[in-house]
Protein backbone atom coordinates (compact mmCIF):
# COMPACT_ATOMS: atom_id res chain seq x y z
CA UNK A 1 0.00 0.00 0.00
CA UNK A 2 1.57 3.19 -0.58
CA UNK A 3 0.84 6.12 2.02
CA UNK A 4 2.77 9.02 0.93
CA UNK A 5 1.79 10.05 -2.53
CA UNK A 6 3.11 12.66 -4.67
CA UNK A 7 2.22 13.80 -7.78
CA UNK A 8 1.85 11.66 -10.63
CA UNK A 9 4.00 14.00 -12.55
CA UNK A 10 6.94 13.33 -10.69
CA UNK A 11 7.10 9.81 -11.55
CA UNK A 12 7.64 10.21 -15.16
CA UNK A 13 10.99 8.69 -16.24
CA UNK A 14 10.75 6.60 -13.69
CA UNK A 15 12.07 2.77 -14.56
CA UNK A 16 9.31 0.41 -14.08
CA UNK A 17 10.07 -3.13 -12.61
CA UNK A 18 8.17 -6.47 -12.82
CA UNK A 19 8.29 -8.84 -10.40
CA UNK A 20 10.18 -10.34 -12.90
CA UNK A 21 12.32 -7.80 -14.59
CA UNK A 22 12.23 -4.48 -16.24
CA UNK A 23 8.97 -3.38 -18.30
CA UNK A 24 9.60 0.27 -19.57
CA UNK A 25 9.63 3.65 -18.10
CA UNK A 26 6.34 5.85 -16.34
CA UNK A 27 5.59 7.88 -19.30
CA UNK A 28 2.89 10.18 -18.22
CA UNK A 29 0.00 8.89 -15.29
CA UNK A 30 -2.41 10.91 -12.90
CA UNK A 31 -4.17 9.71 -9.50
CA UNK A 32 -7.19 11.36 -10.27
CA UNK A 33 -7.97 8.56 -13.05
CA UNK A 34 -5.81 5.77 -10.99
CA UNK A 35 -3.81 4.98 -14.17
CA UNK A 36 -0.01 5.39 -15.48
CA UNK A 37 0.83 5.30 -18.55
CA UNK A 38 4.37 2.45 -19.28
CA UNK A 39 6.29 3.14 -22.23
CA UNK A 40 7.45 -0.35 -22.71
CA UNK A 41 10.85 -1.18 -23.42
CA UNK A 42 9.42 -2.04 -27.17
CA UNK A 43 7.94 1.60 -27.73
CA UNK A 44 4.54 0.23 -27.18
CA UNK A 45 2.46 2.50 -24.44
CA UNK A 46 0.16 0.60 -22.20
CA UNK A 47 -2.09 1.86 -19.58
CA UNK A 48 -1.74 0.37 -16.02
CA UNK A 49 -4.06 0.86 -13.07
CA UNK A 50 -2.10 2.59 -9.77
CA UNK A 51 -3.20 -0.87 -8.11
CA UNK A 52 -0.50 -2.59 -10.20
CA UNK A 53 1.97 -0.61 -8.00
CA UNK A 54 3.57 -2.47 -5.45
CA UNK A 55 5.94 0.04 -4.16
CA UNK A 56 8.00 3.28 -5.40
CA UNK A 57 11.68 3.45 -4.53
CA UNK A 58 11.89 7.72 -5.34
CA UNK A 59 16.02 7.21 -4.47
CA UNK A 60 16.52 4.96 -7.55
CA UNK A 61 13.39 6.43 -8.85
CA UNK A 62 11.94 3.22 -9.81
CA UNK A 63 8.09 1.93 -9.74
CA UNK A 64 7.92 -1.87 -8.60
CA UNK A 65 4.85 -3.35 -9.50
CA UNK A 66 3.06 -6.19 -8.01
CA UNK A 67 2.44 -7.95 -11.49
CA UNK A 68 4.40 -10.01 -13.78
CA UNK A 69 5.51 -8.90 -17.67
CA UNK A 70 3.56 -10.91 -19.27
CA UNK A 71 0.53 -9.11 -17.79
CA UNK A 72 1.99 -5.67 -18.56
CA UNK A 73 2.02 -6.70 -22.39
CA UNK A 74 1.98 -3.70 -24.75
Amino acid sequence: MITRVRPAGVLVGYAVEAVDGPVGTIDRGTYDTGRLVVKTRGGAPVTLPVDAVHRIDHRRRTVYLGVSRASVSG
